[in-house]
């Protein structure tokens, strides 16, 4: 990369987070953001939500590692026996071992490789399907359930398993494939979970900046004020930014400590919403300033150009009065040399 492209990036990086910081406290800026293109507003966008979802994915993987960790230390000291041989997996000669748990990221483990009728195994589905993320080992194959998808999926273990050219394993072996693979697995996790996040929180903030353009939209137009629907989806996208900060802390905050904030949602459209609504009536302020600036310069103008009036009027009264007295004294000085052509001339009797 060259040194121009270099300092282009770097120039560009610098105005994102200006950006960020003027959207936070500047509402005087707003009406600078209506004047946006769309491609500036939708990079701005993106580049906000995609700092959002890397936090939202560190926070994940954060929470899958320590899960891991959980699921070690439980395996280590409860699985006294695991083997895996032509399609078939045996935990603890088909021992039944359940965890529930709301803490971790996956609340519940359910683990039975016994011989298991269709009914019990429906049984199981159903339990999973009632949490975010669920879990259930069988003798051949794996019952899957993410927060992200309604339906349970069903993976066998031979098609897992070939994809890695396993064909056997054992406690030992398990233990050191997650030893020696911690770091892919991870990586793994935090792809994921940005690859699809990423969709869903873009459309989520679309969808919101629409609610609040609409919103600004319509408080203008009660104003009598006209500002085009683009320059108002512009001034909304920025209006997002607080609320998009506040639910990355809140993020943060909640894949460390596992609080959560029962009416988050509300206060993150609510934050949203009083911003459009500030920055309208900014807006609508300044211009009534201005156009009170503008009343007065044109009444100083008009002063102006009356004077400029009366001064070019004293002026014309001025040449024209000077040019009466040129004419007046033209024709003084003409009747006079007539009288005097008079007197010059010879007397009749005296001739």
């Amino acid at each position: 990369m060259s040194e121009d492209e270099n300092k282009i990036k770097a120039k560009n990086k610098r105005g994102f987070f200006r950006n960020v910081l003027k959207s936070i406290k500047d509402f005087d800026k707003y009406e600078d953001f209506g004047l946006e293109g769309f491609g500036r507003t939708a990079l701005y966008l993106i580049e906000i939500i995609a700092i959002l979802v890397v936090i939202l994915a560190g926070t994940s993987t954060y929470r899958f590692s320590k899960t891991m960790d959980d699921v070690k230390n439980y395996y280590e000291e409860n699985i006294k026996v695991l083997s895996y041989n032509d399609g078939i997996l045996d935990v603890n000669d088909g021992e039944k071992i359940e965890i529930d748990n709301s803490e971790n990221i996956i609340t519940s483990i359910i683990i039975d490789t016994s011989d298991l009728s269709e009914e019990k195994i429906e049984e199981y589905k159903e339990k999973i399907k009632s949490c975010n993320n669920g879990i259930v080992v069988l003798k051949d194959k794996v019952l899957l359930k993410n927060q992200m998808l309604s339906a349970v999926t069903e993976t066998t273990y031979t098609d897992l398993f070939s994809k890695y050219s396993i064909e056997s394993l054992s406690k030992e072996q398990v233990l050191d494939y997650y030893n020696q693979s911690k770091s892919t697995i991870y990586s793994s996790v935090f792809a994921t979970v940005f690859i699809s996040m990423f969709a869903v929180y873009l459309t989520s903030a679309i969808v919101d900046a629409l609610v609040i353009t609409i919103l600004g939209y319509l408080v203008a137009r009660i104003m009598g004020m006209n500002i085009r629907f683009g320059a108002m989806f512009s001034m909304g996208v920025h209006a997002l930014t607080l609320s998009i900060i506040l639910n990355m802390v809140y993020i943060i905050f909640n894949g460390i400590t596992g609080y959560t904030v029962k009416y988050f949602q509300f206060m993150y459209n609510a934050v949203a919403y009083i911003y459009i609504i500030t920055a309208v009536l900014i807006i609508r302020s300044d211009y009534i300033k201005k156009q009170g600036e503008i009343q007065k310069i044109k009444t100083e103008q008009e002063k102006v150009r009356e004077e400029l009036e009366m001064k070019e009027r004293e002026r014309e009264d001025a040449e024209n009065d000077r040019k009466n007295k040129e004419e007046r004294k033209k024709q003084q000085d003409k009747e006079n040399n007539h009288g005097n052509d008079q007197e010059s001339k010879p007397q009749g009797s005296n001739a």
